[in-house]
């Protein structure tokens, strides 16, 4: 079936915006226009593909899988385009990267170091904040990449591409003094004093949800885990970490892991970039550079 492109761009903008008068405007047409274009697409494919009330629009479960090929589809085009220019031109812009610290640190520093050896024309500019912030720079058009911890609602956004990277699991841990303290119930563990990352953090937002609500005054709040684990260290308290991070710590025993019946499922390591922005030559060869790594890194870290 041979259908107009104009009519599946119409139906990703509203896609983006889920907005008919936002994706008229983006589009510069008129919102009768986009309405029209949208009725001639069903009619087309004889599916509804949105349903719409005096104060929403959402998608039909056909229409949300109709918007992620149409969006993949338009993507490769414009990323494409975008692309060629600059390698024809030679005019390849700096990379702005935004990511939490403790992902650049324990995470990322291998790819930065791959992209050094390999790359002497395209720059790295890297922005540290918390996971949220981070992927509010991407939508604010402030940075072309984000890698951060997903989160709730992040993945439901329809103007961001989120690729799963890599899994965590978080542990309970404590210093050397908790080794052979035995098993921690949630009563018990909570009641020890807490070392936690400040609020509007997406680990804080996961410690809170893993614990429903439950520990109301933390003994310590930092922005940094490298710190808390440094509190840690010193028997300052139990904090709830990647195991990634504290791994060489657990084998020198300076850092135990606190058995307890609290279940902490895994969390998700994310790449985000906005489906608004045509991708950069940069950001297409670090996107592959995370996603087509040697290892995979699909394993839980």
């Amino acid at each position: 079936m041979a259908v107009s492109a104009d009519l599946y761009r119409s139906f990703l903008g509203v896609g983006l915006y889920l907005s008919f008068s936002r994706a008229a405007k983006e589009l510069g047409v008129s919102q009768s226009a986009i309405s029209q274009s949208i009725k001639q697409l069903e009619g087309e494919l004889k599916m509804p593909l949105f349903v719409r009330t005096t104060k929403s629009v959402a998608f039909t479960p056909e229409g949300k899988e109709l918007f992620d090929t149409v969006a993949k589809a338009f993507s490769i085009l414009d990323n494409g385009i975008t692309q060629l220019q600059e390698r024809v031109n030679q005019a390849y812009e700096s990379l702005n990267i935004a990511a939490t610290d403790t992902l650049c640190r324990h995470f990322l520093l291998p790819y930065f170091h791959k992209w050094q050896l390999q790359e002497n024309q395209i720059g790295l500019h890297i922005i540290n904040r918390p996971s949220p912030d981070c992927v509010e720079m991407v939508i604010n058009k402030e940075v072309q990449l984000a890698v951060v911890n997903d989160y709730e609602g992040l993945r439901s956004n329809t103007q961001l591409e989120v690729t799963t990277l890599a899994s965590i699991q978080d542990i309970f841990v404590g210093g050397h003094e908790y080794k052979g303290a035995g098993f921690f119930d949630q009563g018990r563990l909570l009641s020890e004093p807490m070392l936690l990352l400040q609020k509007g953090t997406a680990s804080r937002t996961f410690f809170d949800e893993v614990t429903h609500g439950a520990c109301s005054k933390p003994r310590f709040e930092l922005s940094s885990v490298d710190v808390l684990l440094d509190l840690v260290e010193i028997n300052m308290g139990i904090a709830m970490l990647p195991s990634n991070v504290v791994q060489e710590k657990m084998q020198e025993g300076s850092v135990v892991k606190i058995d307890t019946d609290i279940p902490v499922p895994t969390r998700d390591i994310v790449l985000v970039r906005s489906r608004l922005v045509p991708q950069s030559e940069g950001a297409a060869r670090f996107t592959n550079l995370l996603v087509n790594r040697e290892d995979k890194r699909d394993k839980i870290l």
